[in-house]
């Protein structure tokens, strides 16, 4: 029988029950005991390594992952709501990530020569690669809700501006087409076409002209288009929309 022991002087995980999870999925006979700051793992059987290493690997790269995560959010300059946003994003991006074959053949190399495993110190020193991806994911995950709270923030001004101007237009026809071209009407059946112009661009055109109602024809055949959900949220139910 091979003895393993198992330590974490960091994380609170409850070690004896997610490794008795992990390893009542492997096909060998197994003990386990709880010591003081860890477990002790017990396997009988051939190439107990590989037993040992792969209930670990899913204890280190899922369940230990969101430890991490969550270390590493929640040392951004976020409100509490804005982590759980960043945190579940992560989440979700650092498991397409995850490179389980890698991490059973580390610590199946290291079980092979060594009796006993902090979980920090083999996080840190030898799942370097992981730590920077998770971090990465954290990171991304932080960047699109600042550019979503900078997003709202904007189509607020813009809507408190619509609202406080005097119309220049009655009726503003804004027809999306499908190439990406977008056309506008007036009321008085006056046509512009716009080839090569930014959805900012347009938006800040219609605010400047601030009219009455807003027919928008979207034909570009996306289930959601910035253009189209921008005008919306800045006019609100001045806008008609037909798709």
């Amino acid at each position: 029988m091979t003895v393993y022991e198992i330590l974490t002087y960091e994380y609170d995980l409850p070690l004896l029950k997610l490794l008795n999870r992990r390893m009542s999925e492997m096909d060998c006979a197994y003990a386990l005991e709880a010591v003081a700051d860890g477990v002790v793992l017990k396997i009988r059987g051939a190439h107990p390594e590989d037993a040992a290493a792969e209930a670990l690997s899913s204890v280190l790269g899922r369940d230990l992952r969101y430890f991490a995560l969550a270390e590493f959010t929640d040392t951004l300059p976020l409100s509490l709501s804005e982590k759980q946003v960043v945190l579940t994003d992560a989440l979700k991006a650092a498991s397409c990530r995850e490179e389980r074959r890698v991490l059973h053949e580390k610590l199946a190399a290291y079980f092979a020569a060594h009796r006993t495993l902090v979980l920090e110190g083999f996080l840190h020193f030898r799942m370097q690669e992981f730590l920077m991806l998770w971090e990465l994911a954290v990171e991304q995950a932080a960047a699109r809700v600042l550019m979503n709270k900078e997003y709202s923030e904007l189509i607020e001004t813009l809507k408190r501006f619509v609202n406080g101007r005097t119309s220049r237009v009655g009726l503003l026809s804004v027809c999306i087409h499908a190439d990406g071209t977008i056309t506008l009407s007036d009321d008085n059946d006056v046509h512009i076409e716009y080839v090569d112009c930014a959805p900012d661009g347009i938006l800040n055109l219609l605010v400047n002209m601030a009219p009455c109602r807003l027919n928008v024809y979207d034909l570009s055949g996306k289930e959601k288009n910035r253009l189209t959900e921008a005008i919306v949220a800045v006019f609100g139910d001045r806008v008609k929309l037909y798709r």
